[in-house]
C-alpha cells in the first residue's frame, strides 16, 4: 500500500510538472484578451464610434455625380408641313450627359442636432457597456478560478481522508488477524475506504466541469487543464460604500440611466417631424446630342441650376402622432427600468454585503475549528494505535477533521465569491 501511494504521488508530481501554471492574474489577462463577450462589446463600441458623425446625423449635404451615354441606329421617315420628305436608313445618333447634384437639408426642426447629441450619448453608452462587460467577465473569472482552487482543495481533503481510511483499514486488519480486534472493525474501515474512493471519483468530475467553465471565460481550449494556485488571497477588511455613492459607481445602473436619457432624447426627435423641412438643391448639368435625322441635328446645353424646397407635414395618416406617442412611452418605460434597477441595486448590495459579513465570520470560525479537529484526531489516532480508543472513536475523530477541513475550504471559497460580488457592485474590480 505504501509503495502504491508513493508511485501514485510520483505520477501526480510528473503530471503537475507537465501542466502549465495558471495564476489568477494570468486567467484574468487571458480573459481580457480572448473572451468573446468582451471582444463583441469592443466591436460594438467601435461601431458606435464610427456611426457618430455629423453626416449620419443628417447635417451635411449630399453631392452626387451622374453621367450617361446613348448610341442608336434608326430608320426614320419624316414628312414636313411644307411638303418636304426625309427618309433615312440606319441614321446614327449620339447623346451623352453629365451632372453634379447637390441636396442639403437646411432646416428640419432641429432634428439633426438632436440626432448628433444622441449619437454622442450612444457612443458614450457603448464605452460604459464595454467597461461593464469587462468587469462582469473579470468577476466571473475570479469566481470560476476560485471554484477550481476550491475543487483542488477538496481533492486534497479527499486524498487526506482516503489516506486516513487506508491507515485505519490496515491497522484494523492487523488487529483482526492477531485477534486483538473484531472483524466488524476491519469491515467498517474497508467500507469507509471505499466510500472515500467514491468521493474521489465524483470530485474528478466536478473538477473537470470547473475547468471547462474557466476555459470558456478565458476563450481558450476547452479541454486544457492548468496547474492552479493552492489557495486564494481573501480580504476580510472591506468596508461598506455609502449607497448615494454606489449609484454613481455601479456600471449596470449607469447603463440603465444612459438608456433612459437616450430614450428621452428620442422622444424629442420624434416630435420634430411635426415641423416643416427646408431643403436646398443645386445642380450643374451638361447635355450633348447629335443625330443624322430628325428636327435637331445637333444640340448642346450646360449650366447651373438651384432652388429651395419647403415641405410642411399636414396629414400622414396619424403616423407622426403615433410615432411620437410610442417614443414617449418608450422613454417612460426606460425611466421605469432605471428606477427598478436602482431599487434592485440596493437590494443586491444589501444582500451581498450581509453575505460577505457572514462569510468573514464563518471563515474565521472554521480556521479555529480546524485546529481543534486536527488535535482531536491526532490524539484519537495515537490512542487507537495502543489499543485505548475504539474504531468508532477514531473514525468519528477522522470524519470530524475531514469535515472541518471541507468546511474551511468551502468558507474560503464562499468568502472569495462574496468579496468579488461586493467589489463588482462597487465597480472596484477594474481600474
Amino acid at each position: 500500500m505504501r509503495r502504491f501511494s508513493f508511485i501514485l504521488l510520483l505520477l501526480l508530481g510528473f503530471s503537475a510538472q507537465a501542466q502549465e501554471r495558471l495564476s489568477l492574474q494570468d486567467a484574468i489577462a487571458r480573459a481580457l484578451e480572448y473572451n468573446y463577450d468582451i471582444r463583441i462589446a469592443d466591436v460594438a463600441a467601435d461601431q458606435a464610434s464610427v456611426n457618430n458623425t455629423w453626416g449620419n446625423a443628417g447635417a451635411l449635404p449630399n453631392l452626387n455625380g451622374n453621367a450617361g451615354v446613348n448610341v442608336a441606329s434608326t430608320n426614320s421617315e419624316i414628312e414636313f408641313a411644307d411638303g418636304r420628305n426625309q427618309e433615312r436608313k440606319g441614321a446614327r445618333s449620339l447623346a451623352y450627359n453629365g451632372a453634379v447634384l447637390l441636396d442639403w437639408t437646411l432646416f428640419d426642426g432641429g432634428r439633426m442636432f438632436l440626432v448628433k447629441k444622441q449619437l454622442n450619448m450612444q457612443e458614450a453608452l457603448s464605452q460604459v457597456q464595454l467597461k461593464e462587460q469587462v468587469q462582469s467577465t473579470v468577476s466571473q473569472v475570479i469566481r470560476a478560478y476560485a471554484e477550481v482552487v476550491w475543487q483542488k482543495q477538496q481533492a486534497i481533503t479527499i486524498d487526506t481522508a482516503l489516506a486516513l481510511a487506508a491507515t485505519r483499514m490496515l491497522l484494523s486488519q492487523v488487529k483482526f488477524e492477531t485477534g486483538t480486534s473484531a472483524k466488524v472493525d476491519y469491515l467498517q474501515a474497508r467500507v469507509d475506504y471505499n466510500a472515500r474512493q467514491f468521493d474521489s471519483l465524483y470530485r474528478e468530475a466536478a473538477f473537470n466541469n470547473s475547468f471547462a467553465t474557466l476555459n470558456a471565460l478565458m476563450g481558450t481550449d476547452p479541454y486544457a487543464t492548468f496547474e492552479v494556485d493552492d489557495s486564494l488571497h481573501t480580504d476580510t477588511t472591506l468596508q461598506p460604500t455609502d449607497h448615494t455613492r454606489l449609484q454613481d459607481l455601479n456600471l449596470t445602473l449607469d447603463v440603465a440611466r444612459r438608456n433612459a436619457e437616450i430614450s428621452k432624447l428620442n422622444s424629442r426627435i420624434a416630435k420634430t417631424f411635426y415641423l416643416p423641412t427646408l431643403d436646398m438643391n443645386g445642380a450643374y448639368n451638361y447635355n450633348y446630342s447629335k443625330s443624322e435625322s430628325g428636327f435637331s441635328i445637333f444640340n448642346k446645353s450646360s449650366g447651373p441650376s438651384g432652388g429651395l424646397n419647403l415641405s410642411v407635414p399636414i396629414f400622414q395618416g396619424g403616423n407622426i402622432r403615433r410615432q411620437a406617442r410610442v417614443a414617449s412611452l418608450q422613454s417612460m418605460r426606460d425611466q421605469l427600468l432605471y428606477d427598478r434597477q436602482n431599487t434592485e441595486l440596493g437590494r443586491q448590495y444589501r444582500t451581498a454585503w450581509r453575505n460577505y459579513e457572514v462569510s468573514v465570520d464563518a471563515y474565521r470560525l472554521e480556521r479555529q475549528s480546524i485546529i481543534y479537529a486536527r488535535e482531536n484526531m491526532n490524539i484519537q489516532r495515537a490512542r487507537f494505535r495502543v489499543g485505548i480508543a475504539t474504531t468508532l472513536e477514531t473514525r468519528e475523530a477522522e470524519n470530524g477533521y475531514v469535515q472541518a477541513l471541507t468546511r474551511l475550504n468551502t468558507a474560503a471559497y464562499t468568502l472569495k465569491v462574496n468579496e468579488t460580488i461586493v467589489r463588482e457592485l462597487e465597480n472596484q474590480l477594474v481600474r
